[in-house]
Parts: structure tokens; sequence; C-alpha cells
């Protein structure tokens, strides 16, 4: 009878330290007010950068919500917060909401220097995102409370 327990080892393959590179392209640059196509001068189409590219995509990434759409992985979007707490753990949330969604891009090094403004309702906030290049960009985002 065969021994269900194998005695040999797994096949590992060690990849040193060689460094595992991904070569991030551009991308078509939107207007996210109109949702349509940025266009140069010469009525082509704008193309973005890598840094640019990754921004947007950071842009994007936070008006998305997570699992609504097919086309995205479970792993793109935003999850939904709840709306019935108080603004300390509402402001926790969000940190912790962004920085998750925006964490899943290779190209992300850190989330940081969240600012909140309360008025009318919304929660309007800021935060910095640093790229993996050392490259750092100020967002803003809001969200409506209550």
């Amino acid at each position: 009878m065969a021994d269900l327990f194998p005695s040999g080892s797994l096949e590992s393959t060690n990849l040193g330290n060689a460094s595992l590179t991904t070569g991030f392209k551009g991308s078509y640059a939107i207007n996210f007010d109109t949702m349509e196509f940025i266009k140069n001068p010469d009525g082509t189409i704008k193309i973005l950068d890598a840094y640019e590219t990754y921004i947007q995509w950071c842009q994007l990434a936070m008006m998305t919500a997570r699992y609504r759409y097919r086309a995205y992985t479970s792993k793109f979007g935003r999850d939904i917060i709840g709306k019935m707490i108080d603004q300390k753990a509402m402001e926790l949330e969000i940190k912790r909401v962004t920085t998750e969604t925006l964490m899943v891009h290779p190209m992300t090094a850190s989330i940081d220097n969240f600012v909140f403004i309360w008025e009318n309702g919304e929660v309007y906030y800021t935060y910095e995102v640093t790229a993996t290049s050392g490259q750092s960009k100020v967002l803003s985002n809001s969200e409506k409370v209550g």
C-alpha cells in the first residue's frame, strides 16, 4: 500500500536576491469630472508616464466600490464605510480603508499625513501617497456621514 505521508521534500526554487521589477507603462489621461479622455491641443489623447498613471490608478481605486463591478478583481476598489459611527472612529476607518485600498498596488510605498475637515454632513480628507520611486502626491476625497 502506498505511503500516505511521503518522506521526500517539496521542490523549491531559490530566487536569491534577484529583485523582481515590473515595467509599468503609461496610460491614457482621464478627466474624472467628465469621465472622458483628456486631449492634447492637436486632438490626440494625452498619455501619462508611469508615475502619473499610478496616481490616476489611486484616484480611480478610491472612487470605485469594492465588489461592485465584475471587471475588477476583489482586491480593487475601496470598502464601503458604515455611516453610524462617531467622528474619531470614522477617521480611523477612513485611514484603514484608504491604506488597504492603495497598498494593493506594487508601486505604493506608504500612505501618510491624513488631514480631516468635517462640515455639512461630510468629511473631506487629504492624504499623501508615496510611490516606491520616492515621489509623493497629496490626494483628496470626501465621505458622506450620517
